[in-house]
């Protein structure tokens, strides 16, 4: 940033370096001027400098030098030319040549102003027409009318300002009475006008002077100015007298561009600042007039097609500037173009290139800028007219835009402008086109497009929209100036500055992110979100309130949200708790931690998400600021205050002022004579100084932890969150941070002062995201705000809407019965590309697909134990939980402690497939976040075992091995374990995830290429097939070898034989060893193959991994389906068992379909099928199931209150009674005859 300057001079060199040089653009426009001469070389032809006039480039910098050239008529034509090209957006009526007493050529020239001028008078045609035109209902029709604003201008050069001077009264002569003289002037003033508007018009300066000077008298600028001024003021009268409107002194330097110096009637012919070194012909193409709410200090700037300001908003006397902005304007000219291609094609390129220069001038002024500036406005005015669809301007900008958004919005760019007249075809009506940009919240680019039209009325332009979208500022003036900037936009501000969203920004964030969720090829809702804002009642309870944003008085916001996502297009409710950073610097209170409170269990009592915003500062710090102004020190000794103090006090007036409220306790002494009230306690009157916030913070703590059990809860923590924030975060478990963001409990610069050093440099080194996503607080990192939102809403298409619904189930893009292509190999592999698939290593353009539906699986954790993959996916657009094994080893960066100096950044390399402390802690924490979310769970299982070494016995692998299994024996949704090919499950691996842990929701699958058992093969023989074995297998198998120890076992043999036999056997023993060590490795694994786990019970099936996916898609289908059934039975029928559901559910099939297909129970597609069918029909007569539930829940209503009659016999005449008048009369009639039927049974 700071050699900004210098690239941006070096950027201009670049450019300057591919055109042409100086001399050789200065001959070419003295070619120009020469061959536009005729033969005689008295006269020139304009049409022959039309090049020069619609030219592409500046010439500014070089035709001022030809205003003193050697031949007369190339004067002549230096002068027409600068005036046709400086005037080239006005109507020139006539342009004039003469020549004054000694020569010197003149130019007088006449013009209308355009429409969008801010001096242009509005004149309507006739009478008539000003009649037909108000009587007529259409305020905005373009009809035809006239509007004449006509102005006279005089171009004279000379070579030093004392000429000028010399010859003013002759050069004032050519002003002589112009309307007199001007036929145009004449005819427009009796056509339109009575005497009275002429006299008026004669009051009103129409005349323009403009006098170039070869060279100034000296080089500063003020220097200058205080000439110019001192001549202005001495002919005052005269200019006033000749109409003069303003006076502009162009200044020539060499090889530069001149300088422009402008002193106006209305302000006494002082200097116009703001037009300084610019030409006032282009001025009102800049619309300066729009900036009239802000005092405006002009900004130099090194490129010349750039203007800029500084404009402070315009406040009362006395009052604080808050509103500092810089404005931009740049106007490009260049010849019409008469193609659309070639039209858009400029427009786009320079279009860029304007930007890139004004966002390099800014950057220079905004980095010198002594103010903050905020609200900075770029203004690009292209004057021609370009043939093209305005429609297509709009996705142009938007590309650009998005292209350097970060760099506007570091420089603070919200607001652009693009003025530019536009052909729909080459012959077609010329359109003024303007295209409004603003980008306040910095992340939705609102884009609206008008075109100026002219009120049939007024005759004043106005925006009206273009296209469909109807803009804010449709039927507004066009000169309607720049508002400053409210008090949102302050707070706007406030909350951008510390690096996060406005807290009320955040619902239109939401909505925008739900529109990015439907994308352009779905037809989203009309209302996607609807949002109520939840507010404290006196008696501290919620109410919802709609209300203008900014409004709160605490420093917390919540919403409740309703939102009409793709998985719920009919809404999904949740509650939004935020914080607002600009309201104590977001800090809790006692009333911020009972909104809060308040707001999570509103979510827990609907069992809706739970989303909290965080942007604090921790625990509200405070002090009396009654007592600060009252209180009085008892120094021990008066004349010297370094011998220390004995206690704080109040003065008797001062303790009798304060008393009522109860604010201090003090103590009554006497010291001096004097009656003192020693300071015991200080209690203050305003709520929330100190623990009371800590109590409050305990409260919503203790809210967190239970949220997170009964309902979703998701923390996007933007900013920072500090103290009882970042607890909050960590206990809502589900967390998002932005990585300009930090999660700490204490500050670095309060760390360094009780460290006595500065150690910490920033709070993103104590809990940047380099520190929390590392370590798994942070489930996962997004660049700004709007994506941490977009996140959560990607987050929540996973979960169901509530904690009763079951899981959002879509319409998959991806068919659930395609083959896998990706194969797991035996060599270490990415374990996503078996998830998510990758793109095909040898088929360029192809995909490679995994185990999951496409683009599904969203990894969560990513940096932290790594030899762990987890995240969400979906197979079949089933929403599922998922954990997956690293097979290739890993490194793990355990970072240096700056408060320690001994301290050294490690690293550590951590094997695959492998269980770690970390890795078997983030298996627990998902398993627990996934059972939450009522997520079903797929495992891929490839674990050889726990790392047991002493480090990791100490760092606690057993206890977060354990956690693995409690995790598991809490859920209750469907777990899938399956052992892919070529992958393995050994020792206490296994164990931890074993089926009978929770047999209800587990089932364990295997590949055929897999395998599974205690130890691996080569460890089983180390331990179950040792030399020994491995020798009587020789003997056993090899002859050679057996035929060798059989003539060894002969006892007769001569010792020389029996040695050489010896040596044989043994020679034969070590060739052997190799290949049957691999023999003994074979036969250990064929104890471990998925045919002898199903064998002995403890896989469920085995499978094939190219149809896995269609077989888990049907399987989990099912599981769900059947534990909805459960579900539904048991809250019928409390007492029934699991397998008394499942025999119940397979009797009612059978009843159903028949006993023929009794067989098809067990295949998973028949019985989905069979269980949509009665669980999804609302008519209970043709639901099996619901017709069955229906009886269950009668029988069990029935069992029940026989049950309580039996235990209180004394009880059961008053049920009857109670009963009987809950009945009709008629089955009271029925029950009365039941009786008397049952006393004639017995009366026998």
């Amino acid at each position: 940033m700071e050699n900004c300057k210098v690239a941006l001079r070096s950027r201009q060199v670049l450019i300057a370096s591919h055109l042409p040089s100086y001399e050789l653009r200065h001959n070419q426009v003295e070619s120009l001027f020469l061959s536009a001469i005729d033969m005689y070389g008295h006269q020139f032809c304009p049409d022959n400098l039309k090049k020069l006039i619609l030219s592409e480039t500046s010439i500014f910098d070089v035709l001022p030098s030809f205003f003193y050239h050697a031949n007369q008529v190339v004067r002549m034509a230096a002068l027409e030319v600068y005036v046709r090209r400086s005037y080239i957006a006005y109507e020139l009526n006539s342009v004039q040549h003469r020549q004054l007493h000694n020569g010197i050529r003149v130019v007088d020239f006449k013009f209308l102003l355009p429409s969008s001028h801010p001096n242009r008078m509005c004149i309507p045609n006739s009478p008539v027409h000003y009649e037909l035109n108000r009587q007529s209902t259409d305020l905005f029709t373009t009809g035809t009318q006239t509007y004449l604003c006509q102005r006279m201008g005089v171009m004279v050069a000379f070579e030093i300002f004392d000429e000028f001077v010399k010859n003013f009264e002759e050069v004032m002569a050519c002003f002589a009475d112009p309307s007199l003289d001007s036929p145009l002037f004449s005819e427009t003033r009796s056509t339109f006008f009575d005497q009275e508007d002429n006299k008026n018009l004669k009051d009103e300066p129409i005349h323009i002077l403009n006098i170039a000077l070869r060279d100034g008298d000296c080089e500063k600028d003020d220097e200058l100015v205080q000439i110019f001024s001192t001549f202005c003021e001495s002919k005052k009268s005269h200019l006033l007298t000749y109409g003069i409107r303003r006076i502009t002194f162009l200044v020539g330097q060499k090889r530069e561009f001149p300088k422009y110096f402008t002193f106006r009637a209305h302000a006494e012919f002082a200097e116009d600042r703001i037009y300084r070194h610019l030409d006032p012909a282009l001025a009102f193409q800049l619309e300066l007039n729009r900036m009239q709410n802000f005092d405006l200090a002009a900004v130099p700037c090194g490129n010349h097609k750039m203007h800029m300001y500084l404009g402070a908003a315009r406040v009362k006397k006395g009052a604080e500037v808050t509103d500092y902005r810089f404005f931009v304007r740049a106007i490009m000219r260049h010849p019409d173009l008469i193609t659309k291609e070639a039209s858009f094609e400029y427009l786009q390129n320079e279009g860029e290139r304007l930007l890139l220069e004004a966002m390099d001038e800014l950057e220079v002024a905004f980095n010198k800028q002594t103010v903050h500036t905020d609200c900075n406005h770029i203004f690009l005015n292209f004057v021609p007219t370009v043939i093209m669809d305005p429609m297509k301007i709009e996705k142009s900008v938007h590309d650009m835009v998005m292209r350097y958004g970060s760099r506007l919005w570091k420089l603070r760019v919200l607001q652009a402008e693009l003025k530019i007249n536009i052909r729909l075809t080459p012959t077609g009506k010329a359109i003024p086109i303007r295209l409004f940009l603003t980008n306040e919240s910095g992340y939705y680019l609102d884009m609206s497009l008008y075109k100026e039209v002219a009120n049939a009325r007024s005759g004043q332009i106005m925006f009206i929209s273009y296209g469909d979208k109807q803009g804010p500022l449709h039927g507004m003036l066009m000169n309607t100036p720049y508002v400053t900037k409210d008090l949102l936009q302050s707070k706007r501000f406030q909350a951008q500055s510390l690096g996060t969203t406005y807290v009320y920004d955040f619902p239109e964030m939401f909505q925008q992110a739900l529109l990015k969720m439907w994308g352009s090829e779905m037809e989203y809702p009309k209302e996607p979100l609807q949002c109520t804002e939840l507010v404290l009642d006196s008696h501290g309870q919620l109410v919802h309130m709609n209300r203008i944003p900014g409004c709160n008085e605490v420093g917390m916001v919540a919403w409740k949200m309703n939102l009409k996502t793709p998985e719920y297009p009919d809404g999904r409710d949740i509650v939004v708790i935020c914080n607002d950073i600009t309201f104590k610097i977001g800090s809790f209170g006692p009333e911020e931690d009972l909104l809060f409170l308040r707001a999570s269990q509103l979510a827990r009592a609907e069992g809706i998400p739970r989303i909290y915003i965080a942007a604090n500062s921790g625990a509200r710090i405070g002090l009396a600021e009654e007592i600060r102004n009252m209180f009085q020190v008892a120094w021990e000794d008066p004349d010297d205050p370094y011998k220390g103090f004995k206690y704080l006090y109040l003065t008797p007036q001062d303790y009798t002022r304060i008393s009522p409220i109860n604010s201090v306790h003090c103590e009554n002494v006497e010291e001096d004579g004097e009656y003192r009230y020693v300071i015991t306690d200080i209690i203050g009157t305003e709520e929330g100084l100190g623990v009371e916030n800590l109590r409050g913070a305990g409260t919503i703590a203790g809210e967190s932890s239970l949220a997170y059990n009964d309902i979703v809860t998701i923390s996007l923590v933007t900013c920072r969150a500090i103290g009882i924030g970042a607890y909050l975060v960590r206990l809502g478990q589900r967390v998002i941070q932005v990585e300009n963001s930090h999660i700490i409990l204490t500050g670095a610069s309060a760390l360094n002062k009780v460290l006595g050093r500065e150690v910490y440099t920033s709070n993103n080194q104590l809990g940047g995201v380099h520190i929390m996503h590392n370590n798994g607080i942070s489930h996962t990192t997004a660049p700004d705000d709007f994506e941490g939102v977009y996140t959560i809403l990607e987050w929540l298409s996973y979960m169901p809407k509530n904690n009763t619904s079951p899981v959002p189930i879509i319409t998959p893009k991806d068919c659930p019965e395609r083959e896998i292509d990706f194969v797991p190999s035996k060599a270490p592999y990415d374990p996503r590309w078996m998830l998510a698939g990758r793109p095909h290593p040898t088929v360029k353009g192809a995909w490679q697909t995994g185990f999951f539906d496409h683009a599904s699986f969203k990894e969560i954790m990513e940096p932290w134990a790594q030899t762990v993959v987890v995240g969400r996916a979906r197979l079949g657009g089933i929403p599922v939980g998922v954990i997956a094994v690293e097979t290739r080893t890993v490194e793990l960066t355990n970072p240096a402690d700056p408060a320690d100096p001994e301290s050294e950044s490690k690293i550590v390399q951590q094997a695959g497939q492998v269980w770690f402390p970390d890795s078997a802690f983030k298996t627990a924490q998902v398993i627990k976040d996934f059972k939450r979310e009522r997520l079903p769970l797929i495992i891929f299982a490839n674990w050889r075992g726990f790392s047991g070494g002493m480090k990791d016995m100490y760092d606690q692998v057993l206890k977060f091995g354990s956690s693995i299994v409690d995790s598991l024996r809490e859920f209750e949704q469907p777990v899938l374990v399956y052992i892919p090919p070529h992958a393995e499950l050994r020792g206490g691996s296994w164990a931890v995830i074993d089926p009978t842990i929770n047999p209800l929701y587990i089932e364990l699958y295997a590949d055929q290429e897999s395998r599974g058992g205690v130890l691996e093969p080569e460890g089983t023989v180390e331990i179950k097939y040792k030399r020994k074995d491995l020798i009587k297998t020789m003997r056993r198998i090899d002859t050679i070898y057996s035929g060798l120890a059989d003539q060894l076992g002969s006892p007769e043999l001569p010792e020389d034989v029996r040695k050489d036999l010896e040596a044989r056997l043994k020679t034969r023993e070590e060739y052997l060893f190799p290949i049957y060590h691999q023999v003994a490795t074979q036969f250990a694994d064929l104890h471990d193959t998925p045919g002898r786990m199903q064998e002995k019970g403890v896989i469920t099936d085995v499978l094939e991994w190219k149809t896995v996916r269609t077989f888990f898609y049907w399987r989990l289908r099912r599981l769900l389906l059947e534990e909805a059934a459960k579900q539904a039975i048991i809250a019928a029928n409390r007492e029934l068992s699991d397998g008394h559901i499942k025999s119940m559910l397979r009797r009612w099939f059978v009843e159903t379909e028949g006993t023929v297909k009794a067989y098809l129970w067990d295949n998973n597609q028949p019985v989905v099928a069979w269980l949509e069918k009665h669980l999804n029909t609302e008519d209970d007569s043709r639901s099996v199931i619901r017709e069955n539930i229906k009886y269950l829940k009668r029988d069990y209503a029935l069992k029940h209150i026989r049950s309580l009659v039996q235990v209180n016999p004394e009880v059961a005449m008053d049920c009857i009674i109670h009963m009987a008048q809950q009945i009709t009369p008629a089955q009271r009639t029925q029950i009365s005859h039941l009786l008397t039927t049952m006393d004639g049974r017995e009366a026998p």
